[in-house]
Formats: C-alpha cells, structure tokens, sequence
C-alpha cells in the first residue's frame, strides 16, 4: 500500500489525481491509500510521517505550494513530493525543497503514468512488505524485497532468494496475485523476475547475478518496456 497526499484547492483537478490514481491501480496492480487537502494549511496541520508521496498544488490561496513544501521538509525531509502546476518555470524552483518530479495541469493519465512508475521505484521499501509462503508444514513471512525470481517445479512455485529456495504448494499465478508488485514481471509463462535483482538483459535473455532466464517472444516486448522504465525511474 502507498500512501498519498493530494493537496489541491481545485476540485475538478483533484478528482482527475485521484481518477488517474484508480486507473493505475485497475491497469498496473499499484494499491493507493489517498488522503485529500484543499489548502496547505490544513495539510501541515494535520501531517503525520507516514506518507509516502505528496502532489503539491503551487498556486493555492493563503499558504501556497511552495511555502507548504519548505514547511513539509522542516517536517520531513524524506517524503516524495511532486508538484502540479500550469506552469513549466514553477518546476526548477522545486529544486530548493527537492521535489522529484513536477505534473502539468490538466493531468495526463498516460505521462502520469510514466512519473508514477519512477515515484513508486523510489518508494522506500518497508519493514512490514512480507508475503506469507507455506512450507514444509509452516507458514514463513518471507522479505518481498529478498525474492529474486520465481518459477515452477512440478506443482510447486519456487522462490529463489539469496539465502535459498522456498517451495510452496501452487500456481505461479497464484504467487503472482499475492506479490501485487509492479516490479515483478513475467519473462516467460514459468518464471517471474524481481526487476531490482536484474543484473544484464539481451533481447532474449535476463540475467539475475550468474543465472540465465530465457524472456519467451509472447512475453519480450511487455518485459522489455517494463525493464526499460523500470531503470529509468531508479536513476
């Protein structure tokens, strides 16, 4: 779950956020928690350190989007925050509160896609992000971060992580559905890459430290355009 502050005096433009924030979790598995602010003022009123993306209006009435930010960083220095606004040149002055990223109103879902995948890369990763894998008759808590890359043995979904190999009892899909990471990418009908453990990518192969994954044609294209924006958003 990520979660999001929409600060934004206008109303029309917050619902479009908030639609284009739906639309990706319906087409790419994100999970948004939102909370809505229309002024600044009742946003650092009622701040608590536990969002993990702010869009930021600028030109809002009594405290503005720049005058919230500096005051956000006083309060948290880590958060991510992009910036809304009608004007380009609004942009580099986000620089001095280091803003990620700046959307141009009215929001375009398909580029707001594109800066959401680089956000949601940087989105630090969380202590409690485990999924639940049963295993020789225990149910382990295994680290979502840890898990390199997934694939099938028989009736079993094998994870491999750098401690060892798990087996659970089920589908690849199945494991698939409970991961719900955008960064877990198919590279073949077996196998499921941790996109954050690949280490080389050729048109037909992926490479995660010395082991070779063979990316099928069906899956090539989707898996090389996931790749490419996937590096391009942890720059």
């Amino acid at each position: 779950m990520i979660r999001v502050a929409v600060v934004e005096d206008d109303s029309a433009e917050r619902a479009r956020l908030c639609s284009c924030l739906r639309w990706l979790e319906e087409s790419e598995g994100y999970s948004f928690s939102v909370t809505e602010f229309l002024t600044g003022t009742a946003f650092i009123g009622n701040y608590s350190n536990d969002y993990d993306l702010v869009f930021m209006d600028i030109e809002m009435p009594g405290m503005n989007g720049m005058e919230t930010a500096r005051v956000l960083r006083k309060m948290d220095p880590t958060v991510l925050l992009i910036f809304v606004t009608n004007m380009t040149q609004y942009a580099i002055a986000g620089y001095e509160v280091d803003a990620l990223d700046y959307i141009l109103k009215p929001v375009n879902r398909y580029s707001f896609a594109i800066k959401m995948r680089r956000a949601v890369s940087r989105v630090p990763k969380r202590a409690e992000e485990y999924i639940p894998v049963k295993c020789d008759g225990e149910i382990r808590q295994l680290e979502i971060s840890a898990i390199r890359y997934l694939d099938i043995d028989g009736h079993y979904v094998v994870y491999h992580t750098a401690d060892g190999d798990i087996e659970e009892y089920g589908t690849l899909k199945e494991a698939y559905g409970k991961l719900n990471r955008s960064y877990f990418v198919f590279v073949n009908r077996s196998c499921l890459v941790n996109l954050y453990h690949v280490t080389s990518v050729s048109k037909t192969e992926a490479k995660i430290g010395e082991k070779k994954l063979d990316i099928s044609r069906p899956q090539r294209k989707a898996f090389l355009a996931a790749m490419s924006d996937f590096m391009g958003g942890r720059r």
